[in-house]
């Protein structure tokens, strides 16, 4: 015990005499640790984020977003029927698909929305009474969309937390009236605000905090109505929407309702790739990927780090030993084994990757919280990778400290004796 507590007394008593030139031997380790430290910070809150994204996305939903058509497809779709996604695909899907418990199409407008002299920025989204359970939202107060507002183009809608708020402060808006896109909508309801916040995730086309909701069918009616005409079916009323959300019975049923929307859709749109499909298992898969692409060059730049701090010890080791020669000789001549001094200098050398480890925690976590201030990324620090962080600067110590402690122990004693 007391050569134990005697080996490191003298190491930190040899350590604090060349404090400076210590410092910057561990300079390697505190970059490297840092860098390890920041790289799981950053990958461990980015997975947390994907997964709470996917679990507001709805893990059994699946999402359909309108896209864009360039040039030539464009000139491909006018020599067909399709129109891109509509209110007839959404109603045929609920027909036809065998493990689908609700769809909810979505109509989105860019109308304003006035009360007295407010007019605050805000989306309007015309859809049916499934998107409130599909997306796991609730009231605070009155009711959602009812079968019969779409039966009937009510002129009705209901307000996220943030926009009532923004509209009437702490008045009771419900059977209020306000004013969309220059008609009159009575307010008969108002999203929880608490769930409303959950929602407002990146995996969605937008943000929720300020939608207003009215049924589709009066918001195709009244605002988007567009008649197919110069195509063939010029006869028929043609609802085109945004987008679409579908609730499946269990994610078993994900990979295969895929396939049967994809075939679906290429009959009914003729070939035309104007939608896109997202599913959010395919979402994770994705995001795991690209985090294990950015873990491992974070990785390789961490390891870098650590390589050049573990050649640092060993210089600085070699240079130590080379100054204590004679020190090593006079041990010898006093009775210490070549074991004693293997341990000496390795407890030294581990010293070093040890304080420089604890500085590296230190710097990972301000450079995560650096991140999370100024990039806005969410992080996480675990125990896990601050153990992690030391055992490998431990590791790192000992690895490059056992040559420079190996050269030590096999001196002969004589000739260090000599050594002036």
């Amino acid at each position: 015990m007391n050569f134990w507590l005697e080996s490191l007394w003298y190491a930190l008593k040899s350590l604090y005499q060349h404090r400076l030139r210590t410092f910057l031997t561990m300079l390697g380790v505190i970059f490297g640790v840092g860098a390890v430290i920041a790289m799981l910070s950053i990958g461990k809150g980015a997975e947390q984020e994907m997964i709470e994204q996917i679990a507001a996305f709805g893990i059994n939903n699946i999402r359909v977003y309108a896209r864009e058509l360039n040039e030539s497809q464009k000139k491909q779709a006018e020599r067909t029927p399709s129109l891109g996604l509509s209110y007839e695909d959404a109603l045929y899907l609920a027909r036809t698909l065998p493990h689908i418990e609700a769809v909810a199409p979505q109509n989105l407008l860019d109308k304003p929305i006035t009360y007295r002299d407010l007019n605050p920025e805000t989306q309007v989204v015309g859809t049916t009474p499934e998107y409130l359970g599909i997306n796991g939202l609730h009231l605070s107060e009155g009711r959602f969309i009812s079968s019969d507002d779409l039966l009937y183009y009510r002129k009705v809608c209901i307000l996220s937390s943030e926009l009532s708020r923004q509209l009437f402060l702490t008045e009771n808006p419900i059977g209020r009236w306000i004013s969309i896109g220059g008609q009159r909508f009575e307010v008969v309801g108002v999203l929880n605000a608490r769930q409303a916040t959950k929602q407002r995730v990146q995996i969605r086309s937008r943000p929720l905090e300020k939608d207003v909701y009215i049924p589709i069918t009066t918001s195709l009616k009244k605002f988007t109505l567009t008649p197919a005409e110069n195509t063939p079916h010029n006869q028929i009323e043609y609802n085109v929407v945004d987008e679409m959300s579908l609730q499946v019975s269990g994610p078993e049923y994900l990979s295969s309702t895929r396939q049967a929307l994809k075939q679906i859709f290429k009959r009914r749109h003729f070939g035309i790739p104007d939608l896109e499909i997202v599913v959010p298992t395919e979402l994770l898969e994705q995001s795991q990927a690209t985090q294990r692409l950015f873990n491992l060059v974070m990785a390789c730049i961490a390891g870098l780090s650590l390589l050049v701090g573990g050649i640092g010890i060993m210089n600085i080791m070699l240079a130590s030993v080379t100054e204590r020669t004679r020190q090593i000789g006079i041990r010898r001549a006093v009775g210490a084994t070549p074991g004693d001094i293997l341990i000496f200098f390795l407890l030294e050398s581990l010293l070093i990757s040890l304080i420089g480890g604890l500085m590296g925690i230190g710097v990972g976590v301000g450079i995560s919280q650096i991140v999370t201030v100024a990039a806005g990324w969410k992080t996480i620090v675990s125990v896990e990778s601050i153990l992690l962080s030391f055992g490998v600067s431990s590791l790192v110590g000992i690895f490059f400290g056992l040559y420079p402690a190996w050269r030590a122990s096999k001196m002969d004693p004589i000739q260090a004796l000599r050594h002036d």
